[in-house]
């Protein structure tokens, strides 16, 4: 039988796509978009050892309305297919090895979403939001930003604030066994967002941006398909679905800093550094870099390096011990400690002198991400079961009219 069930490889892949020029337009206070631009983009992402893989179809346009309005629309669809770790389990040996669904998990995502900004002569306000349906999974949200400019607009004050509703209905695995939530047969969670940041153009050639952001979360925050093995004899021996606190307060910082080579044919240097924390004891430093040098007749070449480190959750083990069973426990691999290594290259052509379009820009681009446990600050690592990677493809196209 088939399995259907969200991923959290969906979210994560969509802000990638999103995260790539022309899918994400720059709202700044006081200047309104004054071409039509048109948007699509496929990726492809694939795990090592036919583990999972991800079809994603982007499409958003945004245009104009008046002299002081921008308005747009992004739809998005994902498909997903393959296995995902399950539990992890110690073999005769003592030594934990990571066990996976099989390959019957497939999904769709269809999401929409929109927004509306008014710009003032120093300042705008956007309005947004977004609905999005799987097979297993709803969510809604709204959203609000505004931008301050200040200083002869050398300083930009930006502010932003969302709440998402969702709704989990978990269906069965193949071997017919359904997650017995402690929700019943729907299970929801409110997530809030909130952000305070500042930009300041240093001189002509260096600007830096610095953001603050508050989340809290509550309700169900569990995965309902990710099981714990307990050994021993006690009550919980074998194994056991995850149970996660109801909450959680996050914070994160993330500084952003530019500058603009004009001796190296213009070329742009990026460097982001964030760090999070929760009140479940995850603690992450995340640093980015990237090149964007420009080539010749439009040609532009993007390298990229990024490299994340996180602490493990305090419930989180890789299995636990019936006799010394907690009340919250996970073995989520995502909630252990861990570090990553990536890298990838872009390529884009830009074509401006093209009938009935100002601007058509084409790009492409590689990723290979690396997940292992021994590349985590410190080398507190929880082993290597849960080592894996994955590259991503990517193809866009953006066009001004």
């Amino acid at each position: 039988m088939k399995t259907n069930k969200k991923h959290p490889l969906i979210s994560r892949l969509s802000l990638a796509a999103l995260a790539l020029p022309g899918l994400m337009q720059d709202a700044s206070a006081g200047r309104v978009e004054e071409t039509y631009n048109g948007d699509f983009q496929y990726g492809h992402y694939a795990e090592g050892h036919q583990r999972m893989e991800v079809d994603i179809f982007e499409a958003a346009l945004s245009a104009p309305i008046g002299k002081s309005i921008t308005a747009s629309v992004n739809v998005v669809r994902d498909v997903i297919s393959g296995a995902s770790p399950i539990y992890n389990k110690p073999n005769a040996k003592g030594d934990v090895k990571q066990t996976l669904s099989g390959a019957s998990i497939t999904d769709q995502r269809d999401a929409i979403s929109s927004s509306l900004t008014y710009f003032f002569d120093k300042a705008s306000l956007g309005l947004a939001g977004g609905f999005s349906k799987e097979n297993d999974y709803t969510s809604r949200y709204v959203s609000t930003n505004a931008s301050i400019d200040l200083n002869n607009k050398l300083t930009t004050l930006n502010f932003g604030a969302s709440v998402a509703f969702d709704e989990v209905q978990p269906t069965a695995y193949s071997s017919g066994s359904l997650r017995n939530t402690d929700c019943g047969a729907i299970c929801s969670k409110t997530s809030q967002q909130y952000l305070l940041g500042v930009s300041q153009v240093i001189d002509k050639d260096s600007i830096i941006q610095s953001n603050i952001t508050f989340g809290y979360h509550n309700g169900y925050l569990a995965d309902p398909y990710k099981k714990v093995y307990f050994t021993g004899d006690g009550d919980l021996a074998g194994q056991n679905y995850d149970v996660r606190p109801r909450e959680k307060f996050q914070w994160a910082w993330l500084t952003q800093y530019v500058h603009h080579f004009q001796a190296l044919n213009s070329a742009a240097l990026h460097t982001d550094y964030r760090f999070y924390t929760d009140d479940w004891g995850i603690n992450s430093h995340t640093v980015d870099l990237s090149w964007n040098q420009p080539i010749a007749d439009g040609w532009q070449v993007i390298p990229r390096f990024r490299y994340y480190s996180q602490d493990r959750a305090d419930f989180y083990q890789p299995v636990f011990d019936s006799a010394q069973a907690p009340d919250i426990y996970s073995s989520d691999y995502r909630l252990a400690s861990f570090g990553s290594l990536s890298g990838g290259i872009k390529l884009s052509k830009e074509f401006t002198q093209i009938k009935s379009l100002s601007q058509l820009k084409f790009q492409t681009g590689i990723e290979y991400y690396d997940h292992k446990s021994s590349y985590q600050l410190g080398g507190n690592g929880s082993g290597s079961f849960d080592d894996f990677s994955y590259y991503l493809l990517t193809a866009s196209v953006n066009a001004k009219f």
